[in-house]
């Protein structure tokens, strides 16, 4: 915004409707429910059946702690999941894994179908041929495990590596073809209805470009984030954002304010979110801790006489 100049940008906000906004949060309120519908569905997969309140007051909670490092904060979640119900963090874990590659598989799949028409088919082969060999791989657990061990080098490093390499074991269920197939729907879903709020940005800040452009753009912006390995994708989002709306031909002023509002509809609102929910979530496990603590009136009382 500064280098775009504040003013410039803050009258591209002004002329956006009021009812933009509810309706772009009714969306995003939308994609998360599918997220949390597929989270509750891995678990129960993995034999954990847990209250649905309950499940998605930890689903929520997590969701203040996805401005990290390729959202890795969503892995509290397994930390209460222990607390409250006795989930191993093993098979928490492997549901959080299979959320991440489902979604880096379709914003793979977005991405080359969008830039295939001008970077060639060849993009499109090459991007699919990457998901292919990423499936592949972590499909074999056991070679997996048998190269972290051959080449993780001194023990802190390879003892990392063995754990990462045995998520995909212990998420071999939840990668047979048919949870794959239905994890890689709802991952596609959830990059579409994101490219909607966008294309909304778009539409309300008059820049020309159509559906289809926005949600290719949409998870290009996610997967920016995610290599950037920096929190929330702090600049790599920003920057895939900003350079693609100004390659499909918005201006610049337009493509400052519609990264500003999709980082607020997709980062800020789902922390507001699970900050709420965390405060819940906090309380919950405090008066958990509370009801296992021993009846200390009980110890003291007087022993009987006789």
């Amino acid at each position: 915004m500064i280098w775009g100049g504040w003013q410039t940008i803050w009258q591209q906000f002004r002329q956006i409707p009021i009812a933009f906004y509810p309706l772009s949060l009714l969306l995003m309120g939308l994609s998360y429910s599918l997220g949390f519908w597929r989270w509750h569905t891995y678990l129960q997969v993995l034999d954990h059946w847990l209250p649905v309140r309950s499940s998605l007051r930890i689903f929520l909670g997590s969701l203040a702690l996805i401005a990290s490092p390729g959202r890795a904060g969503e892995s509290i979640k397994a930390l209460w999941l222990r607390q409250q119900f006795g989930v191993s963090a093993a098979r928490s874990l492997a549901g959080l894994f299979c959320e991440r590659l489902c979604d880096l598989l379709a914003a793979l799949l977005l991405v080359a179908l969008g830039f295939s028409a001008r970077l060639g088919t060849g993009f499109w082969w090459a991007c699919l041929g990457l998901a292919i060999a990423l499936f592949l791989i972590l499909s074999q657990p056991q070679r997996l495990q048998a190269w972290a061990k051959r080449f993780g080098g001194r023990s802190r490093r390879r003892k990392g590596l063995e754990r990462l390499a045995h998520l995909p074991f212990s998420a071999r269920r939840l990668l047979q073809p048919r949870f794959l197939a239905g994890g890689l729907l709802i991952s596609l879903l959830t990059w579409a209805i994101g490219g909607v709020v966008l294309y909304g940005c778009f539409q309300v800040l008059q820049a020309e470009i159509n559906l289809p452009t926005a949600i290719v753009i949409r998870a290009a912006v996610g997967l920016g984030g995610v290599l950037t390995l920096l929190p929330g994708g702090l600049g790599g989002a920003e920057a895939a954002s900003i350079s693609l709306a100004l390659l499909y031909g918005a201006d610049r002023d337009q493509a400052i304010a519609a990264t500003v509002l999709l980082r607020l509809l997709t980062l800020w609102f789902p922390i507001a979110i699970g900050w709420v929910a965390l405060h819940r979530q906090t309380r919950t496990l405090k008066s958990l801790a509370l009801s296992s603590l021993p009846d200390t009136d009980a110890d003291q009382s007087p022993k009987s006489s006789h």
